[in-house]
């Protein structure tokens, strides 16, 4: 009989905190899955976390499966972001949208980023809407983001700025860069503009994932006429990379 069989879980726990991690996790994995969650009930998700990376892979998903949420949060709380995730992604997708309701928007917003498009939808179906759209505003920042680190701009993100208020230099000039998701640029525009008083800078440039309201682009427009370096664009993913890329240039000459 395997020590995860039939032994007591109080002895079971003290073998196990006592063995080497991947030791640990193959006695975890070799005992019936009955008594799995009832045995790293009685670890603590500490003990859990030391672990976890040297479970086998097959088994990893079983092993935070087992644990309650709160257990699981507090497991992920010791993780790197990356690592969260890939942790995360092993769950269930039902199970997954109620343990992101618990998570950082920022952690949700990696994660979606990592499932493919069919869990995605099943995650956000199961999350309130407020915390899914939330996550997807984060993401969808982190994306614009990335996609101006591609222009060979310098890009900074000013202490105290609000989500999605990115700061971008280049050839002497600097242009406040306000990214929202889910708005026609009547929102945007209104933040690039105030982050571009208050950060002293020469334009400022809206991007969201709509296309910009008429108004929206009849004001830039007015704008520019009076020579303010101001517009607005829509950017959905990389092939509007060459778009953001040449506004950008137009904004700093």
């Amino acid at each position: 009989m395997l020590p995860g069989g039939m032994t007591p879980v109080v002895q079971l726990v003290a073998i196990i905190r006592n063995a080497s991690p991947r030791d640990a996790a193959q006695l975890l994995k070799d005992m019936p899955v009955d008594r799995l969650p009832v045995v790293t009930a009685a670890m603590g998700p500490g003990e859990v976390a030391r672990l976890l990376w040297a479970a086998p892979v097959d088994f990893r998903g079983a092993l935070i499966d087992a644990l309650t949420t709160e257990q699981l949060l507090e497991v992920l709380r010791a993780q790197q972001t990356n690592q969260a995730v890939t942790l995360l992604s092993m769950l269930p997708d039902e199970r997954l949208g109620v343990v992101a309701e618990s998570l950082s928007d920022k952690v949700v917003a990696a994660l979606l980023t990592r499932l493919p498009d069919s869990r995605q939808a099943a995650v956000l179906e199961a999350m309130d809407p407020a915390k899914g759209f939330a996550a997807l505003s984060r993401r969808y920042e982190q994306e614009v983001a990335d996609s101006l680190v591609r222009a060979n701009v310098e890009v900074t993100f000013p202490n105290g700025a609000p989500n999605g208020i990115v700061l971008v230099q280049g050839l002497g000039w600097r242009i406040v860069v306000a990214a929202r998701y889910g708005d026609d640029g009547t929102i945007a525009l209104r933040d690039a503009e105030d982050g571009a008083y208050r950060l002293e800078a020469n334009g400022a440039l809206s991007v969201t994932n709509l296309r910009p309201a008429d108004a929206v682009v009849g004001h830039c427009r007015e704008l520019r006429i009076q020579g303010q370096a101001v517009d607005a664009m829509r950017w959905t993913d990389t092939q509007h990379d060459g778009v953001l890329k040449r506004i950008l240039v137009s904004l700093f000459q």
